[in-house]
């Protein structure tokens, strides 16, 4: 087997130790919670949660521990699965359709610029983080999130992971479809407000943006909140 195979087989491996470790205690219905869109200066926060089959990744590895190479080599889209940020779009586009179709259920929820201005972003957080849960059509076992807790969730039904998406194969499945869902929708607003680009930079603080900023102002998805949009809108 190539170096760069063993590697993937060896990560894939490593995105499972937190799960390995409840399925061995019984538990089958893991979550896995992410957030996108913390920083942008436009556009909506978005949590992805998503319960993965682990009877199948467990069933693949074991195959492959007995000697089924090929099955090591390419684990179907599971051995693919890593933090949405070390993916290209393409990566990530293939992989939530991959998600969505093998998951035994996910979900989603977006709280608005408008909202978010209104709130702040720790209470966007929480309330997405429990909103999301909540519109999982199979109540969880056990919950593992990217570092932040839940505070609406006792602490003994979660696992707050640091680097989360990078340590868990649930937390990473969760990042990828809470990141091309948002995505989409920054391409969608592009189309509304084309002047800002949105479809290349997703709203967040790029040079581009910047410059489309200072130059047309604060548009009706820009989070009034943040800097420099708050400076800008206190100017007009």
């Amino acid at each position: 087997m190539s170096k760069s195979k063993r590697q993937m087989s060896r990560e894939y491996l490593n995105l499972t130790t937190y799960e390995r470790k409840m399925y061995d205690q019984g538990m089958r219905l893991i979550a896995g919670l992410d957030e996108v869109g913390r920083g942008p200066l436009a556009g909506p926060f978005v949590v992805g949660c998503v319960i993965l089959d682990l009877d199948k990744i467990f069933r693949e590895i074991s195959n492959s521990r007995n000697n089924d190479v090929n099955s090591l080599e390419k684990p179907n889209q599971y051995g693919n699965i890593k933090d949405s940020k070390k993916l290209s779009s393409k990566q990530r586009e293939k992989l939530n359709i991959f998600i969505q179709q093998e998951a035994i259920c996910y979900s989603i929820f977006e709280i608005s610029a408008g909202e978010l201005d209104q709130i702040g972003i720790s209470k966007a957080t929480q309330k997405a983080f429990y909103g999301c849960i909540e519109k999982l059509k199979i109540r969880p076992e056990h919950i593992f999130t990217d570092t932040f807790p839940v505070k609406q969730i006792v602490q003994d039904m979660q696992t707050n992971i640091p680097s989360g998406d990078n340590k868990s194969i649930a937390v990473a499945a969760a990042s990828i479809i809470a990141k091309v869902y948002r995505d989409n929708l920054m391409t969608e607003a592009h189309k509304v407000y084309p002047n800002y680009g949105f479809d290349k930079h997703k709203g967040y603080g790029t040079k581009m943006h910047l410059e489309m900023l200072n130059k047309y102002g604060p548009c009706e998805i820009h989070r009034q909140s943040f800097e420099p949009v708050r400076a800008l809108l206190y100017r007009l």
